[in-house]
């Protein structure tokens, strides 16, 4: 039987959200402090940052936030994510940011934005990820914009588990594994000025490179006592 990629891309969306279950199910995830997660804090809406390839056990760390919007690219792996996306209640955006202004029409990134501007103003929150586009743990700016644009705030976050395999890709992606310890950490909330210009933005986003950075390493840390 032959499939197109629309019928493709459903079929691997329905065996990676089954997956990604399973590995929810069966992973034994450390108490989250009371109070600490967005949606507890407030009935605010957020933006939601992790790193690229650190991004499988989002799911588990947006458990019991309603209302939330996870951007997705236009590539075939990025309607896969976004049928996962759609089959765990979520929405799903499409675009993606870009350093080249050539491709900027091609992967709808002004689109994007917009539909994620708007997204925030009506009550939804977002999930993104923090890099610059095929740069592994640079932060870009992206995010900073909608938070300046939106006076909604920035939170980070770290979801991980023992159970996992590393690998040695551009982004330094984990694949998790079921019947793991997980662990999720939440930033505090992170505020952008209206009136912050190029330069503010460039220190908030080496902030938030250097903030993902620790809690992923704590968060492991972490794991790493409960041997």
């Amino acid at each position: 039987m032959r499939f197109g990629n629309g019928q493709s891309a459903a079929f691997a969306g329905r065996a990676l959200h089954a997956y990604l279950a399973f590995v929810q199910r069966t992973t034994r995830f450390k108490p989250a402090l009371p109070g600490v997660r967005p949606w507890e804090r407030s009935g605010e809406p957020f933006i939601a940052l992790t790193w690229h390839g650190q991004q499988m056990l989002s799911l588990a760390a947006l458990d019991g936030a309603a209302q939330v919007a996870i951007l997705t690219s236009l590539h075939f792996d990025g309607t896969v994510v976004a049928s996962v996306v759609e089959r765990a209640g979520f929405r799903a955006i499409r675009g993606s940011g870009t350093q080249s202004p050539r491709k900027i029409k091609i992967k709808r990134a002004i689109p994007a934005f917009f539909e994620m501007r708007e997204a925030l103003r009506e009550g939804t929150s977002l999930l993104l990820t923090a890099d610059v586009p095929k740069i592994a743990r640079v932060a870009g700016k992206g995010a900073i914009q909608l938070a300046r644009a939106t006076g909604r705030p920035i939170y980070l976050f770290a979801a991980v588990t023992s159970a996992r395999l590393d690998l040695g890709n551009w982004d330094k992606a984990s694949i998790a594994l079921p019947f793991g310890r997980g662990c999720v950490l939440w930033s505090e909330p992170l505020y952008v000025r209206r009136a912050a210009d190029e330069r503010e933005m460039g220190l908030i986003a080496l902030d938030i490179s250097n903030q993902l950075d620790e809690l992923h390493a704590t968060a492991h840390r972490l794991l790493d006592r409960r041997r």
